[in-house]
């Protein structure tokens, strides 16, 4: 019992690490501070820990995340960051975003993910509701005082692990539900429509996911479709329901799209980026694109290439993509990699509308737990395990008996031979008569 005890303890260090990393800047300063000092000294032990586990994954994800933030940190390397802001970009870069996406790599097995996304919903529970209670920005609420985007990505992260949860049946249906619309109700408060849309297409991919496991009749995905639909039909019906700023969206949403200033954004970054193949340095957009109130494009896909150059950008781009094909593959037989791919959906395209390549730490994560997976972490070991004792049994010799000179197997390995297997034979040994001397003996015998 205490071993067990000891077991759950160390799962839930494990995920609340991670939590800690990413949500620390949506809590007042002096919480943030500490669950961003606690996590970081955590982190920095269990990965050291796990490093020197004979049997451990971690080594593997370790490399490659040094890989993948060796690559991003090239462009800083070898053009120095002119500006404040630059500085400070590739400074986090290579600490806190780094050190946030290492420490996935305790994560260990498929309880360490339920447990992970256990703790992110109950995060992200609080954050609705300072959402909701919280002083107003104009018509956005910010929770604790951080920014409406981020705390909206922290919400609408929770209601991707609410569902996995719900169809994982750890979950029942009322609770589910229930903490469902107080989730919405906080991410409406925000105000936040890039979150909301990838809210939306996360869970699309988490039921699509969910359809194609195999031996699984899907009842709980298509209930899931069912609410979906009969949003979808709500909003479209009753538009004038929802904030503002969502109102807007739905009704025009060409403003949104043509009109905005990302879109200028977007189309002065596309300017940089074929005119300057390698990169213009980390920090350095506005400087060329002239547009001295923003620093940076809220894309993170265009901030990429347009400050680390094709390179940076397209190979961190063809990792995204693999990891993303490799989880879809998987998702047929093991239901972490259905979550992992929903996970990266909402990062991809949550990041694809605000936020600079610092503010992405759920995205490095989300692929650093998708590498977890296609290694096999997440499998169901017991299943294996068991398989495989099944078949050294059916491999085994069986154990010969004589009886009266004749030889045959025990009754439980009759029916392999009979469905063609050849029988293994064994040593002959003597016969031992066990009836009495004699002719009443041989009598019995027959």
């Amino acid at each position: 019992m205490s071993k067990q005890r000891g077991g759950i303890w160390s799962t839930v260090t494990r995920a609340a690490v991670i939590v800690m990393l990413l949500n620390f800047d949506q809590f007042p300063r002096t919480v943030g501070r500490t669950f961003l000092i606690t996590g970081a000294a955590l982190a920095v032990l269990l990965v050291f820990h796990d490093l020197f586990r004979p049997a451990s994954r971690a080594r593997v994800v370790v490399f490659w995340v040094l890989m993948t933030f060796g690559v991003l940190a090239l462009p800083g390397i070898l053009r120095t960051p002119e500006t404040e802001y630059g500085q400070q970009k590739f400074f986090l870069l290579v600490t806190l975003t780094l050190l946030a996406t290492i420490a996935v790599a305790v994560i260990r097995g498929r309880r360490d993910v339920e447990m992970f996304a256990a703790i992110f919903l109950g995060c992200g529970v609080v954050l609705a509701l300072a959402a909701l209670v919280g002083e107003s920005q104009g018509d956005r609420s910010g929770g604790f005082g951080s920014n409406p985007i981020w705390l909206a990505r922290a919400i609408g992260g929770a209601m991707v692990a609410l569902a996995w949860l719900y169809f994982r049946s750890r979950l029942s249906w009322w609770w589910a539900a229930g903490i469902g619309l107080f989730l919405i109700m906080g991410l409406f408060a925000t105000g936040s429509r890039g979150p909301l849309v990838a809210t939306a297409a996360a869970v699309l991919t988490l039921v699509l996911a969910g359809l194609r496991q195999r031996g699984r009749r899907g009842r709980r995905e298509w209930i899931g479709v069912g609410l979906m639909s009969s949003v979808v039909v709500a909003v479209w019906a009753l538009p004038s329901l929802l904030p503002p700023r969502m109102y807007a969206l739905i009704v025009d949403p060409s403003e949104e799209l043509f009109d905005s200033a990302r879109a200028d954004m977007r189309q002065r970054t596309l300017s940089v980026i074929a005119e300057n193949p390698g990169g213009v340095g980390y920090g350095n957009w506005n400087s060329h694109t002239w547009m001295i109130e923003h620093t940076y494009p809220h894309n993170l896909w265009l901030e990429l290439v347009a400050e680390g150059g094709w390179l940076v950008g397209g190979v961190f781009m063809l990792a995204v993509a693999l990891v993303a094909i490799g989880l879809w593959r998987s998702a047929a037989t093991d239901p972490v990699a259905g979550f992992v791919l929903a996970i990266l959906t909402f990062n991809v395209l949550a990041v694809s509308t605000s936020g600079d390549i610092n503010a992405s730490r759920p995205l490095f994560c989300s692929l650093a737990l998708g590498l977890l997976v296609l290694l096999g972490a997440t499998r169901d070991e017991s299943a294996g395990r068991h398989r495989m004792l099944r078949d050294a049994y059916r491999h085994t010799p069986p154990g010969w008996q004589g009886v009266d000179g004749r030889w045959r197997a025990p009754d439980r390995y009759l029916a392999s031979t009979r469905r063609g297997r050849p029988p293994v034979s064994g040593r002959r040994e003597p016969s031992r008569s066990r009836m009495g001397h004699g002719r009443a003996g041989e009598c019995v015998r027959r």
